[in-house]
């Protein structure tokens, strides 16, 4: 018989380069792939893909495309991001529209507060859970 840990949320941010670590691939305001030649600057939205959100509410469908925009599945427990050690605003945490059931989508306002710069700490916690940390870019 074997042992399986079980947990509400195990939250992880999809990276670049598909390791988990090192830059997000996040999608800065106005549609372009957030990268040092592509900071998004303080005071917009950056896009956060993430995963292991656990339940949501409508409940996900495995396979499933989220594709009801008038009912998209939205994690049940809280969904806070930090970017550069300071809270961020997180406007929008829910079902990444026409992507697969269990990629979330976090949109979040960039804070201002810290120095500018190509790799900038982002975690994002899911109920109390925090995701290892990646990084963004970000300009003044």
């Amino acid at each position: 018989m074997t042992t399986l840990p079980v947990a509400p949320t195990a939250p992880a941010i999809f990276t670049a380069n598909s390791t988990g670590s090192g830059q997000a691939a996040a999608i800065n305001e106005g549609g372009v792939l957030n990268d040092a030649s592509h900071p998004v600057p303080v005071g917009k939205i950056i896009t956060l893909y993430v995963t292991g959100e656990g339940q949501t509410s409508p409940g996900g469908i495995d396979a499933k495309l989220a594709n009801d925009f008038n009912n998209l599945p939205a994690p049940v427990q809280s969904v806070n991001v930090t970017i550069g050690g300071l809270p961020a605003v997180v406007q929008y945490a829910g079902a990444a529209p026409t992507l697969v059931a269990g990629v979330m989508q976090v949109n979040a306002v960039v804070p201002s507060g810290f120095a500018a710069g190509g790799a900038i700490p982002v975690v994002v916690q899911v109920g109390g859970v925090n995701s290892p940390t990646v990084t963004i870019a970000v300009s003044q």
